[in-house]
């Protein structure tokens, strides 16, 4: 390589440099005359005080204002806003899933922070409407003091032995989970397996909390899905609960986008710059959360094959909903 291309790349290289570094002092320049900064999200209000601190001490004068619900109540509150054209959100904190509905209403803006090309595939939206914030990866899960290490299921297939009938928890709404676990199967195969899946007698609960809590305390041995960060979780909290290493590991990504709409845009932006960053990425572990990105994911996820929840899944969930309650709802 001779020293005119090495110098021509140098050139290149800095301009590029200089470039980025303009366009984020136009966009710190703009949010001081916005001041302001509303996010909606799920994660639990003390989680996401933590993530946000060091973006709150990097921009002092942003007041960031955090408003927080659960999936369904945050996608009505949204919808409702937005038909009134009242949203207050300029960013938007939930499984992407979802996101590919505000996507499809024209609800949420593309953007590419610096950092976007740092997200593997399947963690971020290649057009930019969404970048992964935490990952909410699931396994089968049973409890210790039921089912010793020997006896529990080596994998999904294993649900299905006489054994356990009538001791399998599944979650009353698992739509999104089940239809990537669909997805991965093939759906006939998928089909075969959850009709038989629903003839082990299963135990339906309302709620991932609740079912974490009544296994936990022996109401029943195994969770078909259960969260693997929240079992971790308990495990260092003496709780005796184990996760199966078995694929499918089916994860949910909870994911930030930016609403077209938004009042205060620059900020967005800057908080957008934030969460896809290593920083803000790094930080997502204070929130005992397992990040986007992989090499800042936990060592209990290290060497799995995660198998994100695919966002187009949201075009035909009004189509596999039906067939899931008609699988599992007796």
């Amino acid at each position: 390589m001779g020293f005119g291309y090495r110098f021509v790349a140098a050139v290149v290289i800095l301009g590029a440099l200089a470039s980025n570094a303009r366009a984020q002092d136009d966009l710190v320049a703009k949010a001081q005359s916005e001041r302001e900064l509303v996010v909606y999200g799920t994660a639990l209000v003390g989680q996401f005080d933590k993530f946000i601190e060091p973006f709150k001490r990097r921009y002092p004068f942003i007041k960031a204002q955090y408003a927080r619900t659960t999936g369904e109540a945050l996608t009505t509150k949204i919808l409702q806003e937005t038909a009134a054209r009242q949203l207050g959100a300029d960013a938007i904190l939930i499984n992407n899933y979802t996101q590919r509905i505000f996507m499809k209403k024209n609800i949420i803006t593309a953007y590419m922070p610096p950092a976007a090309k740092n997200f593997p595939a399947g963690f971020a939206d290649k057009q930019g409407y969404w970048y992964g914030f935490y990952l909410v990866p699931y396994a089968i899960t049973y409890n210790t003091n039921l089912v010793t290490k020997a006896n529990a299921p080596k994998s999904f297939d294993d649900l299905l032995l006489p054994r356990w009938k009538g001791q399998i928890s599944l979650e009353r709404e698992e739509y999104l989970v089940t239809q990537a676990h669909s997805q991965f199967l093939g759906q006939q195969k998928a089909l075969d397996y959850f009709r038989k899946l629903a003839r082990q007698d299963l135990i339906m609960i309302n709620g991932h909390s609740k079912q974490a809590v009544l296994l936990t305390a022996g109401e029943f041995p195994i969770i078909v899905y259960s969260d693997i960060a929240r079992t971790e979780e308990l495990k260092r909290k003496g709780a005796p609960v184990e996760w199966v290493r078995a694929e499918p590991y089916v994860t949910v990504l909870v994911s930030a986008s930016i609403t077209r709409e938004a009042k205060h845009p620059a900020a967005a932006r800057l908080f957008m710059n934030y969460l896809a960053s290593d920083e803000g990425q790094k930080e997502v572990l204070s929130m005992d959360k397992p990040p986007a990105l992989a090499k800042f994911q936990p060592d209990y996820l290290r060497g799995l094959n995660l198998f994100p929840a695919d966002w187009t899944l949201s075009d035909t969930f009004e189509e596999y909903n039906k067939i899931y309650r008609e699988i599992f709802w007796k």
